[in-house]
């Protein structure tokens, strides 16, 4: 039902759109509102995401070394209040390790923005989100803002990812699990918490500023599995805010990442073409499989693509994953 009613929206904006070519009332706001929220609705296909990690390992790879073919970086590692406040942080060392001044960062991160490759910000979800004062600040909003501030005012990135995994109060009672058949998972993932109400503001307040429904055309991403205990309650609230959703789908073959997709399309109403689905560069085990997936294109709809998590930890592995993608 929503595929067709939003295949619907597409043809009904698109005719619109040709006929303002001969009248000029029916180019109206509300029309080209018409427009972008179809559109916004679904990602670009075989969209390649690499995380970075920041920690020094494999000094000779820089971050402007990210090659042709790869679309989005996410810097790993790396904190926002690092970002915030430089001081507190030197250089060349823990998840400063790969830049030699902050100056250095910025470089580098502007090197890839004029190549066309978009450069995110991860944010970690983390226990603060399930009280009245996440990340410390007075609000759920102040929050926001204070991201939005160093990620978009302060560092001019292209948005952020929220990696969806860290500990926090559990959903008392536990709900009963989805079961392998449907999600490709055996259990819950227990370390992850529940989305509380305020957990759920957290991401509101981000929304405003992150995703398709923000004015500024900032990418909202997420990372995580569908086997946290958050992740029904977030796609139900917030499904249709993130531009791609990163599943942490490390070192699956093909019948689970069929499941998950059958998943999230299905109960999670999910655009294929924002799914995308993870390969585990770091661990270096997978590389069949993590291709096979790449080259896959589900029944559901080209799928959204891949991330690589971390790109810099084993190049080989991760430019294969991105081959296999961007394979015609």
């Amino acid at each position: 039902m929503k595929k067709k009613l939003l295949h619907t929206l597409l043809a009904t904006a698109l005719g619109f759109g040709a006929m303002a070519q001969h009248s000029n009332t029916l180019n109206s706001a509300p029309q080209k509102t018409l427009v972008n929220k179809a559109a916004s609705s679904k990602g670009k296909t075989n969209i390649c995401i690499a995380y970075y990690i920041t920690d020094g390992r494999n000094p000779s790879f820089k971050l402007k070394d990210i090659p042709n073919g790869v679309d989005m970086v996410i810097l790993f590692g790396i904190k926002y209040w690092t970002l915030q406040d430089t001081t507190k942080l030197k250089a060349g060392t823990e998840m400063m390790g790969n830049f030699t001044s902050y100056k250095d960062l910025s470089k580098q991160i502007r090197s890839l923005q004029k190549r066309g490759i978009k450069v995110l910000q991860n944010i970690d979800d983390e226990a603060s989100w399930q009280s009245s004062k996440p990340g410390g600040f007075a609000s759920a909003k102040a929050y926001a803002e204070a991201i939005k501030s160093i990620v978009i005012d302060q560092w001019k990135l292209d948005g952020i990812s929220l990696d969806v995994e860290h500990s926090g109060k559990r959903p008392d009672p536990i709900p009963e699990f989805h079961g392998y058949p449907a999600t490709g998972y055996y259990s819950w993932y227990s370390p992850s918490m529940d989305a509380t109400p305020e957990y759920l503001e957290v991401i509101r307040e981000l929304t405003k500023y992150f995703g398709t429904t923000a004015p500024n055309n900032k990418q909202l991403q997420i990372a995580s599995g569908i086997n946290v205990f958050a992740w029904d309650k977030i796609m139900e609230n917030f499904g249709n805010n993130f531009n791609y959703v990163q599943l942490q789908s490390y070192d699956v073959k093909m019948k689970e990442a069929k499941l998950m997709m059958e998943y999230a399309t299905g109960a999670n109403k999910i655009p294929a073409s924002k799914m995308v689905f993870g390969a585990y560069a770091e661990g270096g085990k997978s590389l069949a499989s993590d291709i096979e997936v790449a080259k896959w294109v589900p029944a559901q709809g080209p799928k959204g693509g891949m991330m690589i998590y971390t790109y810099n930890a084993n190049i080989d592995y991760a430019n294969a994953v991105k081959n296999a993608l961007k394979e015609k």
